[in-house]
């Protein structure tokens, strides 16, 4: 491995790197509380091949970004999830009319769309920890440019 490489691992802000105690421990949280998110469809940890929770340094901002939701603005995670599922996923992905008219999460306000993805849909094999939607729109510095910009321009 070269300087170069480690150099990349060390500055790539997706890569699973931290346990689900160190997540824990650097928001100040349980570790029941972030699994609760992730129930609630707030977060998507990946998984190792033992299936332990793995935390990028992007999904420890998401997570901060949730706690400060909470705990300064007064959220609850039904808020939450009901903002993150205003991202126009279909919009942002070029759906076809067919994927959705088969997609639940076009046909409701209640869910983001990695947590209703249709087996119909063309995203169905996708892995969602991987989709525009959940990393890019869906975190607290763009949801709220994303929705503003979207609400303006229809």
């Amino acid at each position: 491995m070269t300087a170069s490489d480690i150099q990349t691992r060390l500055t790539d802000k997706t890569r699973p790197v931290y346990a689900i105690g160190v997540a824990a421990a650097l928001i100040g949280v349980s570790v029941h509380t972030l699994r609760l998110y992730e129930n609630e469809g707030l977060i998507i940890p990946r998984r190792t091949k033992s299936q332990h929770r793995l935390y990028s340094r992007v999904d420890i901002e998401r997570l901060q970004c949730i706690r400060v939701m909470i705990e300064d603005r007064g959220f609850n995670l039904a808020g939450i999830k009901a903002m993150m599922s205003m991202a126009p996923c279909w919009d942002i992905k070029g759906c076809d009319e067919a994927d959705r008219k088969n997609c639940d999460a076009y046909n409701s306000a209640l869910e983001p769309c990695w947590v209703v993805k249709a087996e119909d849909t063309s995203c169905y094999d996708q892995n969602c920890a991987d989709c525009q939607v959940y990393i890019e729109v869906t975190t607290c510095h763009n949801m709220k440019s994303f929705i503003k910009e979207h609400w303006k321009t229809t």
